[in-house]
């Protein structure tokens, strides 16, 4: 049975996502987290409602912010073996993504899902968890996240304002 439940989520995540992304299952490491999306998902079958933290372990090559997206499943999808099996996916209630151990900054709905950000994350590894609660039969959700690294016009522009700023001071200090 959890051979076929790991057969199901893995079609299913594979399913969902863009054909060149690369998907990691729960308790995996989603290795350096970049400026490109990297991808995750979860499928869970319970016999009652139950609650759920699925982790997944990253790392930062800078001190950057982290963003992303989670959506839950809720539809119908066929699963491939020696005969073709239909399952129907019931929602999760997906209640927060934490890193380490710390709630989002924002986790707002949005597009059937749910958008959320982290500010102020050092370089170095990290734990995403996602929390929720499973209902009855099989539920499953898909994510992405993406480091939030300010490009160099942002800095650009900082200084540029610093500039004026400072142009600004010394003319108001001659007069």
């Amino acid at each position: 049975m959890f051979v076929r439940n790991l057969i199901a989520a893995s079609a299913f995540v594979m399913a969902s996502v863009s054909a060149h992304a690369a998907v990691f299952g729960p308790f995996s490491n989603l290795g350096v987290v970049g400026t490109e999306a990297v991808s995750f998902g979860g499928f869970s079958r319970f016999e009652e409602a139950t609650p759920f933290d699925i982790t997944y372990e990253f790392s930062l090559s800078a001190a950057s912010g982290l963003t992303g997206f989670i959506g839950q499943a809720g539809t119908d999808f066929e699963l491939i073996e020696a005969t073709t099996t239909e399952f129907t996916l019931t929602p999760i209630t997906l209640e927060n993504i934490l890193v380490d151990g710390v709630a989002a900054t924002t986790f707002v709905a949005q597009n059937g899902g749910f958008a959320f950000s982290f500010a102020g994350l050092s370089s170095g590894a990290h734990t995403l968890t996602v929390r929720g609660v499973g209902v009855p039969e099989y539920g499953a959700f898909v994510g992405n996240v993406t480091a939030a690294i300010p490009e160099p016009t942002t800095y650009a522009l900082l200084l540029a304002g610093l500039g004026v700023v400072g142009a600004v001071a010394s003319r108001r200090r001659a007069a």
